[in-house]
Order: C-alpha cells, then structure tokens, then sequence
C-alpha cells in the first residue's frame, strides 16, 4: 500500500509504503523534511505509535507492533512530521478501503 499526501514541501509529497503486516508492521517513509521529526500512529480497534527522525534525504524505515484490526481487516497509518508533512495510509483488503468519493 503506497499513499502520498499534501506536506510543507509541495515539490516532494510525503509517502507512506507498507513492507510487511506481520508480525510487526513494517514501513518505509520518504519524501519528508530532512532530519523532520516524525511520528507515527497506526490505529485499529487498538493503536501503536512510534517517533523516527528523517535521514538527510527525508526517508525512514519504521517497525510497529501490529494492533487488533478494525472489521474487515483494517488498519489506518498516519504521519506527521514535526515541520508540516503529513501522508497516510489506509491498510486492509481493497473492499474494506474503497476509493475516496468527490462530493464537490
């Protein structure tokens, strides 16, 4: 699962990359400020949370424990860097994250 989002630097939007689920959930980040705080929360019926400092070319690799999943299988990633990039990644099986709907 590879999701960008909006981050302080427009040119480069944060990304989140889901390695492995199991038995730790395993993520590569890149696109973040460099040396950028970042902290992590990775949310189901239950969370874990972890903070990395970016390398100099605003990549990380981050392990976390895996909580229980929301129905379906679900898990929401979230990032937040500590100079405004943000990226978040929706996990689970396809039909438990479809895509986002425009409402405008």
């Amino acid at each position: 699962m590879l999701l960008a989002a909006a981050g302080a630097d427009a040119a480069v939007k944060p990304s989140l990359h889901v390695i492995t689920l199991r038995p730790q959930v395993v993520v590569n980040g890149s696109g973040f400020q460099p040396s950028e705080r970042v902290q992590l929360k990775l949310m189901g019926h239950t969370s874990s949370a972890v903070a990395v400092a970016a390398s100099s070319t605003g990549t990380f690799r981050v392990s976390l424990k895996r909580p229980v999943t929301l129905p379906c299988g679900r898990l929401v990633l979230r990032a937040a860097g500590s100079k405004g990039s943000v990226a978040v990644a929706h996990i689970g099986p396809a039909e438990c994250n479809p895509p986002a709907i425009n409402t405008q």
